[in-house]
C-alpha cells in the first residue's frame, strides 16, 4: 500500500492600498505565480487611493 504526503498549505490575505497600476502590478505578480485564490473589487479610500484584499494560496516546500 502505498501512501502520499499533502503539501502543507497556508492562505495569507494581504491587503493593499496604493495606486491602480501598482496594485494592477501585483495582481499579475500573484496570478501568474499560481497564488492567487481571490480579488477584492477596490474600495477608493479617503486620500483617492484604491484599497483591494488579495487572498494567496502559499505552498511550503
Amino acid at each position: 500500500m502505498s501512501t502520499t504526503t499533502a503539501t502543507p498549505t497556508r492562505v495569507l490575505d494581504l491587503v493593499l492600498v496604493g495606486t491602480g497600476e501598482d496594485i494592477a502590478a501585483l495582481t499579475v505578480i500573484a496570478r501568474q505565480s499560481g497564488a492567487l485564490v481571490y480579488r477584492s473589487a477596490p474600495a477608493r479610500v479617503s486620500d483617492g487611493r484604491q484599497r483591494v484584499i488579495l487572498r494567496l494560496h502559499l505552498h511550503h516546500r
